[in-house]
């Protein structure tokens, strides 16, 4: 009898064990079925989160969103962990660059993108990858210098990147971008116009710029750089056109300029980890995302100017800003883009350098 009951509770342990064991080891089995799911690495302020839950809903698609602050820290973590763990990335347009270089994307299938023709071909083929081999365009803006109408009211102003750097025009508090990048490449603009490079002089030269810049800076700023605006802390800011858009929205006295020497663009694109295994999922979600309705939304929600151009009659757009989102504006007879104009550890020893002194 004792032997009957000692077999009984050790057949009851070995069960529980089993189902342990089955539960820790087995997750896509008997007792839990994993949802289809992709894991994407983005901006805070790019994917719409209606238009995310719109795609799971209609498809059965989980879409976990991860976010970052700036693009250095999306390519730390990439170099980091080697892409494990994320099916899409949405880096900036010389991101891309580094990322190829490190080995970490995959190439595009572009035989499976549905919405290819529809693109604006002024976004393709651009330096950071010449044949779109690893990136296609989502979204895009320009570089502007956003205004307080009311502190410029009455005076005369010289839409130039003097705004931002010339002392014999600065009487007013400027917010200028927190992207070391960005910076770098604005200010070595001013100073030097376009360059492929920087010699070690030049950069002494601009870094030397960006310190005495800092009597009138009232702080860097990458996310809601126009919050400045808002609260007239400072009379320009230089900034991404979506948030001052979305500012002017809300705020009359709001505005913007596009120096006349020329100005950059900026280029969010999709791209696939190298080390993703969801392809099909993840394919799926770009073509989806594409889509009349998603561009809309994201343009209405975000201000960031849509890569596809047979949205804009489905947009209430003014005239100037069909001209610069169509990119057929005067305005834009100068574009350019932000590249590595010299190491990355020199960017971060200059950056240093602006902070500290």
């Amino acid at each position: 009898m004792k032997l009957k009951r000692y077999f009984t509770r050790s057949l009851i342990v070995i069960f529980w064990i089993a189902l342990i064991f089955g539960i820790l080891y087995w997750p896509q089995g008997l007792f839990f079925r994993e949802k289809k799911s992709i894991n994407v690495f983005a901006w805070g302020d790019i994917l719409d989160p209606s238009v995310v839950a719109e795609f799971a809903k209609s498809t059965g698609i989980k879409v976990n969103l991860n976010f970052y602050a700036s693009n250095e820290e999306m390519i730390v973590k990439l170099k980091a962990t080697g892409g494990e763990g994320y099916d899409l990335i949405i880096p900036s347009d010389y991101s891309v660059q580094i990322l190829v270089k490190e080995g970490l994307l995959k190439e595009l299938d572009k035989s499976r993108f549905s919405f290819y023709p529809r693109l604006n071909p002024r976004l393709l083929n651009h330096a950071f990858d010449p044949s779109n081999q690893y990136s296609v365009p989502f979204e895009w803006e320009l570089f502007v210098l956003g205004i307080d109408k009311d502190f410029f009211r009455g005076k005369k102003i010289n839409p130039s990147w003097r705004m931002l750097f010339d002392p014999e025009v600065i009487n007013y508090k400027i917010t200028m971008s927190n992207d070391p990048i960005q910076t770098l490449v604005l200010a070595s603009y001013y100073l030097y116009g376009s360059l492929d490079q920087l010699t070690d002089p030049q950069l002494q030269n601009i870094t030397q710029l960006l310190i005495n810049q800092k009597q009138y800076v009232n702080a860097y700023a990458d996310f809601r750089a126009d919050y400045f605006l808002a609260t007239k802390n400072s009379a320009v800011v230089a900034s991404s056109s979506s948030y001052i858009w979305r500012t002017m929205r809300k705020f009359p006295f709001v505005g913007y300029v596009i120096p006349k020497e020329g100005t950059f663009v900026t280029i969010e694109n999709f791209c696939i980890p190298k080390s993703s295994e969801k392809e099909d999922l993840t394919y799926q979600l770009i073509n989806f995302l594409y889509s009349k309705a998603s561009m809309k939304t994201h343009f209405e929600t975000y201000g960031i100017f849509p890569a596809t151009l047979d949205v804009l009659d489905d947009l209430n757009l003014d005239d100037r800003t069909r001209g610069l989102i169509s990119m057929n504006s005067p305005e834009l007879s100068s574009l350019h883009f932000a590249r590595l104009l010299t190491s990355q550890e020199n960017i971060r020893d200059t950056w240093v350098r602006v902070k500290t002194e």
